[in-house]
């Protein structure tokens, strides 16, 4: 899947020049691609098509789709919303049709006509507005779009429905509801974002001839990450360094019933590279954690009945270990309970670090969403897709049908970084960057690799990566590691804990 916001593929149709493409030839192979598709998509020979045409080059791209069409016998009309083009090649292509013969009409002139029209029409081509569109749509469209969604007629719209922002997905209430949405050579944002999906029906890529060198030039909002690239990301260790340098981890983990989780993500950012790894959690947690991490520094923290964390005898506990802190890892075995949610509200106010947010820390947020927008530092949310369901209020179903689309909604809505767990992680920033990650790994789907990985994500960030690059290194070592303990303990068989081991093997590959 690839997918690039509106300026990135005008820069990926200018670097076509390079190639020998015009910007004539580029809108002639796309309404050459979108009319085939409709020739072998619907049985249009004889059938009445009516294409409304707006005057940029979105309307340029439905008077080629106009011309094809009827060279193909299908009754073709052609409605101007605003006029003939001013000039470029959308008025090249409608000299092209106006030669033709083809029925072309003013709007203002029919407008009143249209919907006895419609009525006979069997297919509607939507090319009025294109990836320029912003905000509402004027009025003249409006009266348009309102007529085409209540026609009972095949509705395809070109690139993306009219009145729906290209990069933001917001729509107009009045943007047209597509059968199919015909994306020409690249997905854009609004073709996942849960909010436009409704208006795009179908979505087709459809090849426009646009060379891979041409791309190669844009860096894409959805990108993937390579192993020289994250070793390039992860600092050297210089032979005079210290434990300073890299950087002190603070982990908020644990109870009585999930001491296992605790340990587990502290063992993690020790074994990622972090220099310093304190973990803060009750006297029962840490005194068994400290039996397989000699390494780590502990903050013994007051429990309360459940055996969690008492978070009214333990804010100054917190307060101190935050001090000096590069990174804060939140959450793993925690406990759901008001603890928990009182716990977080207080990172969320006095963290000038980073923070990993995972397990009960999300299941919490998810009924206190508010609680975000008194973060006062970067927040990297961690959810496997029930999480995510949770903290959308939607179903796992939509989740899955729609991955990226719900991790750069949520990213965005929330200005937080967010990692959504699954047999290919999708990681979102708060700017609509996409990053895929890992392969498929059935091993992964056992208790305590959340945890693994909540810790070596904040061990990087605590080594100096941002917390964009941070999550995505960490989800990408993640991966290959447990493929390594797949291949020598199978699926079945590995277990998080030794995912740990693998990545030091990764390490030691690759000189650090």
């Amino acid at each position: 899947m690839r997918i690039v916001t509106g300026n990135e593929m005008k820069k990926i149709e200018e670097n076509c020049l390079d190639f020998g493409l015009s910007f004539h030839r580029l809108m002639e192979n796309a309404g050459c691609a979108a009319s085939a598709f409709l020739k072998r998509t619907f049985k249009v020979n004889a059938r009445n098509c009516a294409i409304f045409c707006g005057k940029g080059n979105n309307g340029g791209d439905g008077f080629v789709v106009a011309r094809k069409l009827a060279e193909s016998d299908v009754n073709t009309i052609v409605i101007l919303l605003d006029g003939q083009p001013a000039g470029g090649e959308a008025l090249a292509m409608y000299r092209q049709l106006e030669g033709m013969g083809v029925p072309i009409y003013e709007f203002a002139e029919v407008k009143k006509k249209l919907g006895g029209w419609l009525e006979q029409t069997d297919l509607v081509v939507d090319a009025i507005c294109g990836t320029g569109f912003k905000g509402r749509l004027r009025e003249s469209h409006r009266y348009a779009t309102a007529l085409i969604n209540g026609c009972t007629a095949v509705v395809v719209s070109l690139d993306l429905p009219s009145g729906v922002e290209c990069d933001s997905g917001q729509a107009d209430e009045g943007a047209v509801q597509a059968d199919y949405t015909l994306a020409f050579d690249s997905l854009k944002p609004c073709h996942i974002l849960p909010g436009a999906l409704p208006f795009c029906g179908k979505v087709e890529q459809l090849d426009i001839g646009i060379p891979d060198e041409a791309r190669q030039r844009v860096e894409p909002c959805c990108d993937t990450l390579t192993l020289e690239r994250v070793f390039e990301l992860i600092p050297h260790r210089a032979a005079d360094s210290h434990k300073g340098t890299f950087g002190r981890v603070l982990c908020i983990a644990g109870s009585a019933r999930y001491r296992g989780a605790a340990t587990l993500c502290a063992a993690a950012t020790l074994r990622c590279g972090a220099g310093i790894v304190t973990l803060a959690s009750t006297e029962q947690v840490c005194a068994c954690a400290a039996t397989h991490l000699p390494e780590a520094t502990f903050l013994p923290l007051v429990d309360n009945s459940y055996g969690s964390i008492d978070s009214l005898s333990s804010m100054g506990g917190i307060l101190s270990g935050l001090e000096g802190a590069g990174s804060v890892a939140f959450g793993p075995g925690l406990g759901d309970d008001t603890n928990t949610i009182a716990l977080l509200e207080y990172v969320l106010d006095h963290a000038r670090c980073p923070v990993v947010l995972d397990a009960d820390g999300i299941n919490v947020l998810a009924e206190n969403i508010h609680l975000l927008k008194r973060a006062k530092a970067p927040f990297i949310l961690t959810p496997h897709p029930g999480e995510m369901a949770r903290l959308c209020e939607v179903t796992i179903g939509e989740i899955q049908q729609n991955r990226e689309g719900y991790a750069l909604s949520f990213a965005k809505e929330h200005g937080v970084y967010l990692l959504l767990k699954g047999a290919r992680t999708v990681i979102a920033s708060p700017e609509g960057k996409l990053l895929r990650v890992g392969e498929p790994n059935s091993g992964l789907a056992k208790g305590g690799s959340g945890d693994v990985l909540t810790g070596m994500i904040a061990a990087l960030i605590a080594q100096g990566l941002s917390a964009w690059d941070g999550a995505g290194c960490g989800a990408f070592l993640h991966s290959m590691a447990a493929g390594r303990t797949a291949s020598r303990r199978s699926q079945t068989a590995m277990l998080p804990s030794e995912i740990l081991e693998d990545l030091a093997g990764i390490f030691l590959d690759q000189g650090r």
